[in-house]
């Protein structure tokens, strides 16, 4: 029997078997890392950034690439095992050996250069006054020079392939280095842009490293997820009012460059980072004066975004960011002033308010302070504090020539929308009277007008018709509410309120179609049937 083992193993090539599985592991080990070749350079620039680098200028060429740092430098020892892993002479116990090192040192992009086999290599390394030269050919045997030449410390690494595409590398380095900590130079460009379109971006505070910034535009918080300078991952928050963050996750002991890991790793910081975001918010509304009003009109949303997720309340209510008007003249005041205001109208919770297009000066202002706001600030306000808007009389103008001429356009306007709605419907079904209807259908109207006669007006009237058609409103001002019963919308409506009363709000958002919000009551009959569910 041991014979026979000993004639197998005489024609089995073991050891070239095992080199097989060297080769085989080191490019799994490559490829698991890099969607492409193309994605080298990056890989080479987050190694310079983790190495201390200020400078990193990347030339990219027909299958080429060249890459210069002034970081640290390549140690001796991590060319010698790259020059390991490119020698297929070598023997498997050295190539193994070597990739073992090199993944224990974190040494990635060393990896990634030997397993996707380029055309040509070079290295060249000056660290601690000596330089080491690594050059490699596909087909030949890599070598080394050493010079004990004085140097400054720098790395310089040209590599081709075949498969290295310039355009899709630079698109690629423009993004993943857009956050990066040094200037990063691609053909000549600096792609370390940072954040764009921002009131200007903050550091982030321990156990969190980074930048913080908040959008003048958008809706979702955004984090980008850093390893070692460069974007690996991202994750939303939507939760959370809108801000930008960059955060660096890298840790020099870890070599799994995952997004699915810094991911994992973001999650029990997602409220800090809140937190922190939301104090930067602070420190940019604080200078509100200083920015046009569009500006000013996106960050009291966002304070008041913030309130309703109750994140730093204590200090959100002194922001002035919120536009008023008095005798003295127009100024920005914060939540507890427009508080205060309130509580003067007694029980009612009553505010007096412009619209930004409203001109204050035909309303007669008294001696309150006027709320200018647009729709979104006033139903916000609305939201948190159960608070309703009155518009300021309008001053004694009503005998001048301007306010006869403003009277006869308003009429001839509103004929004109009759005369359009009745060419648009001439054969539109009346109004169904109540004996017609079903016992859900005359609850679902009852319920309806419960909440459509509240403050401020939403429609004047609501009513159910034959048909299948779409809800129509009419020109007046408030608009008729007329539904056909028949329509599949209107049907799912009134059965799910005859189910439960509360999903009126649903019932009013669905027949209004966007066309307006539906009455504060019903919203409000609604977050009280959610808190207790």
């Amino acid at each position: 029997m041991s014979e026979a083992n000993s004639e197998i193993s005489a024609l089995i090539d073991v050891g070239g078997l095992l080199t097989i599985d060297v080769a085989s592991e080191l490019r799994k080990l490559s490829l698991a890392q890099l969607q492409g070749p193309w994605q080298l350079p990056s890989e080479l620039v987050r190694r310079a950034l983790r190495d201390g680098a200020t400078q990193v200028e990347v030339d990219l060429g027909r299958h080429r690439a060249e890459v210069r740092d002034n970081g640290r430098g390549i140690p001796e020892t991590h060319l010698e095992w790259t020059g390991a892993l490119l020698d297929r002479r070598r023997t498997n116990e050295e190539r193994h050996s070597a990739l073992t090192a090199l993944e224990a040192t974190g040494e990635l992009v060393l990896m990634m250069l030997a397993g996707l086999d380029p055309t040509t290599l070079q290295i060249r390394s000056a660290r601690g006054g000596r330089v080491v030269c690594l050059a490699f050919q596909r087909g030949r045997t890599p070598w080394m020079t050493i010079d004990a030449t004085p140097e400054s410390d720098s790395t310089v690494v040209v590599v081709q392939h075949p498969e290295l595409d310039r355009r899709r590398a630079a698109e690629w380095l423009g993004g993943a280095a857009r956050f990066a900590p040094a200037q990063v130079l691609v053909d000549g460009r600096a792609v370390n842009v940072g954040f764009l379109g921002t009131f200007g971006a903050h550091p982030l505070e321990e156990p969190l490293r980074g930048r913080v910034a908040i959008p003048l535009e958008g809706d979702t918080a955004h984090a980008w997820l850093l390893e070692h300078g460069l974007v690996t991952g991202h994750v939303a928050v939507p939760e959370a009012p809108c801000f930008e963050a960059a955060v660096e996750l890298g840790d020099p002991a870890t070599t799994e460059l995952s997004a699915a890991r810094l991911r994992e790793i973001m999650q029990p910081h997602v409220e800090g980072l809140v937190r922190q975001a939301m104090g930067s918010l602070l420190h940019v509304a604080r200078d509100v004066a200083g920015y046009p009003e569009p500006a000013r009109r996106r960050l009291a949303r966002l304070v008041l975004l913030a309130m309703r997720r109750r994140v730093l309340m204590p200090s959100m209510v002194k922001v002035p960011v919120f536009r008023a008007i008095d005798t003295t003249g127009e100024r920005t005041v914060d939540l507890m002033t427009l508080r205060e205001e309130m509580l003067r109208s007694g029980p009612d919770r009553m505010l007096t308010a412009l619209y930004p297009d409203q001109r204050p000066d035909r309303h007669a202002l008294g001696e309150g302070l006027v709320l200018i706001a647009d729709e979104t600030e006033r139903s916000l306000l609305s939201e948190l504090f159960g608070l309703r808007f009155r518009p300021p009389e309008l001053r004694d103008g009503a005998h001048g020539l301007l306010a006869a001429w403003r009277r006869m356009v308003y009429g001839a306007l509103r004929g004109g929308a009759r005369a359009a709605d009745l060419i648009r419907h001439p054969l539109r079904q009346p109004p169904l009277p109540e004996e017609r209807l079903t016992p859900e259908e005359r609850h679902f109207l009852h319920a309806l007008r419960s909440h459509a006669l509240g403050s401020p007006r939403v429609v004047s009237e609501v009513h159910l018709c034959e048909g299948r058609g779409e809800p129509r409103r009419s020109a007046d001002s408030p608009p008729r509410l007329l539904l056909p019963r028949n329509n599949p919308t209107v049907r799912a409506c009134v059965h799910a309120v005859a189910r439960d009363p509360a999903w009126v709000y649903p019932a009013w958002l669905a027949v209004l179609d966007g066309r307006a919000l539906p009455p504060r009551s019903a919203r409000q009959r609604w977050v009280v049937r959610d808190s207790r569910a």
